[in-house]
């Protein structure tokens, strides 16, 4: 974690070629107001329809930012995407092959990802947990939770915020939500040690990154392959 980091924009290499790369920027709530602009007129009427103006804040910058990251991608402008959801509900942008995208929000901050194949990102807040010892029993694999019950009592709380927010990207990768994905997904708990890692989301194999965060929060992002590009 970096201490203070108020923005992440960095790009992050699973390999050596340019499709294994990912593209991912972190922003904060109070830049709301430089991401308004980019949001299409349907975007700014739902985001004016938000009563709460934390929510509202978050639905700006989720929106204004995925178009900037997108449009810097792919080279489409940001004003002519159009977005859609597939039957699992993940956003997409028809006639964008090859490439995907995610979104994460927790505390201040907004996180989105860019890459090509499949990609998934989420962004945790260190909070109090009081069932924390049950969430790890009932919906942790049993592999991460014997890593997790082996380390330092000092170190399980953040390292439970690593394994879920490990295990959320996973999920969203693939096209999960949490109540189809938890009791598929194995995170591979080397990413404790080492900030890399694998995890299978049913038979779906993925790579996993650790990321510098701001201080008090975790950064997970993951990434598949597409079919074309193996």
């Amino acid at each position: 974690m970096v201490g203070g980091l108020a923005r992440l924009n960095t790009t992050v290499r699973f390999g050596d070629s340019e499709e294994e790369v990912c593209f991912l920027r972190l922003a904060k709530l109070e830049e709301a107001a430089s991401f308004e602009g980019l949001l299409h007129a349907t975007e700014r009427e739902q985001a004016a329809a938000v009563p709460n103006p934390l929510q509202r804040s978050r639905f700006v910058v989720s929106r204004g930012l995925r178009r900037t990251m997108l449009s810097a991608c792919t080279g489409v402008s940001a004003d002519s995407l159009v977005f859609a959801h597939d039957g699992e509900g993940k956003p997409r942008v028809p006639g964008l092959t090859g490439w995907d995208f995610n979104l994460s929000h927790a505390g201040d901050y907004v996180a989105v990802v860019v890459g090509c194949g499949s990609v998934g990102v989420d962004i945790e807040k260190y909070r109090e947990v009081r069932d924390m010892e049950s969430i790890v029993g009932r919906y942790f694999h049993p592999e991460e939770r014997d890593a997790w019950h082996a380390l330092p009592l000092a170190r399980r709380p953040a390292a439970f915020f690593l394994l879920w927010s490990a295990r959320e990207a996973a999920m969203k990768c693939a096209g999960l939500g949490l109540a189809k994905g938890l009791s598929v997904t194995r995170v591979d708990p080397g990413i404790l040690e080492q900030g890399t890692g694998t995890a299978w989301v049913g038979d779906r194999l993925l790579q996993l990154r650790s990321l510098p965060a701001p201080e008090g929060y975790e950064l997970v992002i993951c990434r598949q392959e597409h079919p074309a590009l193996i």
